[in-house]
């Protein structure tokens, strides 16, 4: 790709201010006229001359219009061509002065081209999971395989660690050691610009509160077609707890408000109403947090996870248990509080 003709942009170190370069001819042999405006030394134009290799660009300059009484020595200057084809690089001439640029392309046909490109739209697609249960390995696999999808862009991964999240790109995370074998929260995400215009990105979260992934693209098949799969690979990390039916949308928390609200009509009294209602937040209280304690809502593992069936079953097989039980409390509860099941220590 030959280099634009027009930039502008800001110069820095023992002199500041504006810069304007006029470019012509092929990318081997570049002449131009750089223009220079600094607030304390005025306008200075050089006659330049350079070359462009294809990332790298050189120029050398010999003054042409100094303000008056000032001295201008020979110019050097090189810089590269970043990804979003602006020109970064140092300066330097004959009488010591020195510093750093960044050059802006102005092109109109590439102005044009850019705002042609620009995406109407970005389409963002989210779904949210349920309890998940990860290790190391399988949280490596998953990010490897979008990386796949991703030619510019990098995967980045970051976990939180006994109250530390580090970051670290794919190539680099199975090579770090981590001070406790569980992870609190995870997060695989990466993004890269696309044909069309815009950014595609993918974005995966692991925690305590919440489980989701979610894509977003100028190109809605993309970021539809995308979600799908992501979904199906992730069905196989979910675990079914009592506290979210997800599909469904509620849990067995709200079960037993609904129960507590259809029961609070038929007790006799204000006092019994406020001990049942009592009764039964204290016994969601539990139920939360039984769940907080010894079944994450997010399990990450920085090893091997647990293997077998009963390791498998057992987090669901303790929910349904957790919430049974808790059912059963409240339903006598509410029976004794009616009158219809009778303790004998405190019924004589």
């Amino acid at each position: 790709m030959p280099l634009g003709h027009l930039w502008a942009g800001r110069v820095f170190g023992t002199n500041t201010g504006n810069l304007f370069l006029k470019l012509d001819g092929p990318d081997s042999d570049l002449v131009g006229t750089l223009h220079i405006n600094d607030p304390h030394a005025g306008v200075a134009v050089f006659r330049v001359q350079g070359a462009f290799d294809g990332s790298r660009v050189s120029f050398s300059g010999e003054p042409q219009t100094v303000a008056e009484g000032m001295t201008l020595g020979q110019l050097k200057a090189s810089g590269v061509l970043d990804p979003k084809g602006n020109l970064t690089g140092n300066w330097e001439t004959t009488i010591g002065t020195a510093g750093t640029f960044m050059l802006f392309p102005h092109d109109h046909n590439e102005i044009s081209s850019a705002v042609e490109n620009s995406p109407d739209q970005l389409h963002t697609a989210r779904h949210d999971l349920g309890a998940i249960l990860i290790d190391r390995d399988e949280l490596t696999a998953l990010a490897q395989d979008i990386q796949s999808e991703f030619s510019a862009g990098k995967v980045v991964i970051t976990v939180t660690v006994g109250g530390v999240q580090q970051s670290r790109f794919l190539a680099d995370f199975n090579e770090i050691s981590f001070s406790s074998d569980k992870a609190t929260f995870a997060k695989i995400f990466v993004q890269e610009p696309m044909s069309i215009g815009g950014n595609k990105l993918v974005s995966i979260e692991f925690s305590q509160d919440t489980n989701y992934a979610m894509t977003q693209a100028p190109d809605e098949a993309w970021a539809l077609g995308k979600l799908e799969k992501l979904k199906a690979q992730l069905r196989k990390f979910e675990r079914f707890y009592t506290t979210n039916f997800w599909k469904l949308g509620f849990g067995i928390n709200q079960i037993l408000l609904v129960g507590t609200i259809i029961c609070l009509p038929s007790l006799p009294d204000t006092q019994s109403r406020a001990i049942l209602m009592f009764g039964v937040l204290l016994l969601i209280w539990m139920i939360n947090r039984l769940h907080s304690l010894y079944l994450p809502f997010a399990a990450i593992y920085l090893g091997k996870r647990p293997e077998g069936v009963v390791s498998r079953l057992m987090p669901s097989l303790a929910s349904w248990i957790i919430s049974a039980t808790a059912g059963i409390a409240a339903t006598l509860l509410a029976a004794y509080l009616q009158g219809q099941w009778k303790l004998p220590w405190l019924n004589p």
